[in-house]
């Protein structure tokens, strides 16, 4: 294969959500934080909800699961993108995706919201109707166990025993807007590798490194993991606090080199300005290596600076290696053309 990795770098707006939970505190589900407040997703999610996204599309192709993992490489999309370890035999396998945090960039404010969990009426074994079982309890306890608790039906007077625990609940959860940034590498050449020890009387002596799987294969699982990046929305609370993390603004770097040099490219300051000049000197230090291809594409309206940025970018689309897209999904549809051998697709 031509290039040894891929580098894409993005920045998704997200409206109020908790999308990574901390541990908390008594009934408190608090944001995770770093830098006296900003909020981040832990990488360790990232990979999770990159992983999730691509099984929705192949699941097929996921013969295992992270806890049990097979260690077949060649045909376990599980076990070959996102590594393992073998705890009996002591195999282990590295990933070749590399995930980064997602870093909130803005200092918004913090909202609580209130989790109250109904408690549903239950049938009266005597009568077969249904009534409130909080007004049945004798004791007033909020907890109500099963085959324990005596509950008095309010229409026929009878007691019975509760069905089933029953317990109201009410916590408060931390929810925030916020813009990320999130990087992910994508380490080509040890997609389908295997690395197998050469032992040589009882010792070793070096280690081959084996393709378990053909050409094709390997830039299918490249494709499925791209898409798995513009695609990726299985965080948490997604029932109640739905966001959108395709990406906003995204930065492809497909490069003959293995290296996360890309990853400083979409640095915001908490007004929400990206810093023009610090992107403009990484990408043309990263165009400076040999055979790096670059895409990018956008949506309007994430950034603050947007103008000044927009100029960077038609500046730097000069040069022939820096693809300017019209929007992440074109980008992402480029950088797969140009590892299929199919025109670069630029605008």
């Amino acid at each position: 294969m031509e290039y040894k990795s891929i580098e894409v770098s993005w920045i998704f707006e997200t409206d109020l959500t908790n999308m990574n939970a901390g541990e908390g505190s008594t009934n408190l589900k608090e944001i995770k934080s770093y830098n006296n407040g900003l909020p981040y997703i832990s990488g360790q999610s990232m990979r999770h909800a990159l992983r999730s996204s691509i099984k929705r599309e192949y699941k097929d192709e996921f013969k295992c699961t992270p806890e049990f993992p097979c260690g077949d490489i060649e045909n376990c999309w599980t076990c070959d993108l996102f590594g393992y370890l073998l705890p009996s035999s002591g195999d282990k396998r590295w990933s070749p995706i590399k995930a980064s945090p997602a870093l909130g960039q803005i200092r918004y404010p913090i909202t609580n919201d209130l989790i109250f969990r109904m408690v549903e009426d239950i049938k009266c074994p005597n009568c077969n109707k249904k009534f409130y079982p909080l007004e049945g309890r004798e004791n007033k306890s909020v907890k109500i166990k099963k085959d324990e608790t005596d509950l008095t039906c309010p229409h026929c007077g009878k007691k019975s025993k509760a069905p089933y625990d029953i317990r109201q609940a009410i916590a408060y959860k931390q929810l925030i807007k916020n813009i990320y940034k999130s990087n992910i590498s994508i380490d080509l050449d040890n997609i389908g590798l295997e690395e197998v020890p050469k032992i040589s009387n009882g010792k070793l002596a070096g280690v081959e490194n084996i393709a378990s799987i053909a050409t094709e294969e390997k830039i299918k699982r490249i494709i499925a993991i791209l898409n798995g990046i513009y695609n990726l929305s299985d965080f948490a609370n997604q029932s109640r606090e739905m966001v959108n993390a395709s990406p906003d603004l995204v930065i492809i770097g497909l490069q003959k080199y293995y290296n996360h040099r890309l990853a400083s490219t979409l640095k915001l300051d908490e007004d929400g300005n990206i810093n023009t000049e610090q992107f403009n000197s990484v990408v043309n230090d990263a165009l400076n290596l040999e055979g790096t291809k670059i895409y990018v594409g956008y949506i309007k309206g994430v950034i603050k600076n947007e103008k000044d940025f927009i100029d960077s970018l038609k500046n730097l689309n000069n040069h022939d290696e820096f693809i300017l897209c019209e929007g992440p999904r074109k980008a992402f549809d480029s950088a797969i053309a140009s590892l299929t051998g199919d025109s670069d697709g630029s605008s």
